[in-house]
């Protein structure tokens, strides 16, 4: 799909990306047995908070927005979190174009820095892809039953 775009989200972008993630954030509620994840309580005074702190890119295919990623540099680390993509455009390599987008964005950085599920597999195998490498395992500290993995990206110069 060559006519999907990325770009910079705005202010006026929140609520779409909010529902899209919630969309989205279903199958790893499903995956794990469990609806009580954070991005699917989010409300959208916690993802305008956000939006003061990170910066979001959108995919946008024909006037819609299909896929986000928020990111965050500090000196030259960067926190990549909350990647997207409706469930319907999956498997096509926006993910993917989300990720390289935000390194594009960030020439400077030593390292990306994200956290996903343990059991989410595909999305481990996707930043594993792209160079990413589990380099902690641990509990959610909201949800003792509930083990992340904190995968990094070193940025060789």
């Amino acid at each position: 799909m060559t006519d999907i775009t990325i770009e910079q989200a705005n202010l006026q972008d929140l609520k779409e990306i909010l529902q899209l993630q919630k969309e989205a954030f279903v199958t790893e509620a499903e995956s794990h047995g469990n609806y009580d994840i954070e991005p699917l309580k989010q409300t959208y005074e916690s993802i305008l908070s956000e939006f003061q702190t990170h910066l979001f890119l959108k995919a946008m295919y024909e006037n819609k927005i299909i896929g986000s990623v928020k990111y965050r540099a500090i000196t030259d680390i960067v926190w990549v979190g909350k990647l997207i993509v409706n469930p319907l455009f999956r498997k096509r390599g926006i993910g993917r174009r989300l990720l390289t987008e935000v390194e594009n964005l960030n020439p400077d950085a030593a390292k990306f820095q994200l956290f996903t599920a343990a059991l989410s597999i595909h999305n481990i195998r996707l930043y594993e892809s792209v160079g990413y490498e589990v380099h902690s395992t641990y509990k959610d500290e909201n949800q003792s039953d509930l083990e992340m993995v904190e995968m990094i990206k070193l940025i060789n110069r």
